[in-house]
């Protein structure tokens, strides 16, 4: 069986629709109650660093140490910003237009999710409050921590259903080529 040179090898188009992890940042809501396409979600490692700004090479390059300690699947942006926030950093002392950066992850061409939410799970993946914990007096159980995972896990849960559809169909409509 031969491949025409032209076209992606079905092993490299399915490599390219595969994620190790996902960014995902809020959009400001739209207003109103309910849901709205309020958040995106980029694959950082399908995204060639040496095409970017300084924010957002700089924004991504955390992602991935955040993503790598973790081992989480999705970094919520807001993850990075309280991360600083409880070392005493921020994106302003590191010298990052942290706007910028998500602007130019959003806006430019590189393949990007946008997610539709429901007001409170927008709510929690913009929540950036340093250390996330209020347990609950009674139990004791950490319910903003808890409420942040079970979101997670949903994003996890529809990016992995999604991007795979999502990517083939940009390989297939020659947005996006696999290299190799």
């Amino acid at each position: 069986m031969t491949s025409d040179p032209g076209q992606p090898s079905a092993r490299c188009a399915e490599d390219l629709a595969e994620s190790g992890y996902w960014l995902v940042a809020g959009l400001e809501w739209p207003g109103g109650s309910g849901i709205a396409e309020a958040a995106f979600a980029v694959a950082p490692e399908m995204i060639p660093r040496d095409h970017l700004g300084h924010d957002a090479y700089q924004v991504l390059g955390c992602s991935d140490l955040y993503a790598d300690k973790h081992g989480t699947r999705v970094v919520f942006f807001s993850d990075l910003t309280c991360m600083f926030a409880t070392t005493g950093q921020s994106w302003v002392a590191l010298g990052v237009d942290w706007q910028a950066a998500l602007r130019e992850l959003k806006e430019d061409p590189y393949p990007a999710m946008f997610l539709t939410v429901n007001e409170r799970a927008h709510l929690v993946i913009c929540d950036s409050a340093a250390g996330h914990v209020q347990a609950d007096q009674d139990s004791g159980i950490d319910r903003a921590g808890y409420e942040r995972e079970v979101v997670r896990q949903a994003v996890t849960d529809k990016l992995t259903a999604d991007w795979r559809g999502y990517i083939n169909g940009l390989v297939k409509a020659g947005r996006i080529s696999p290299v190799g």
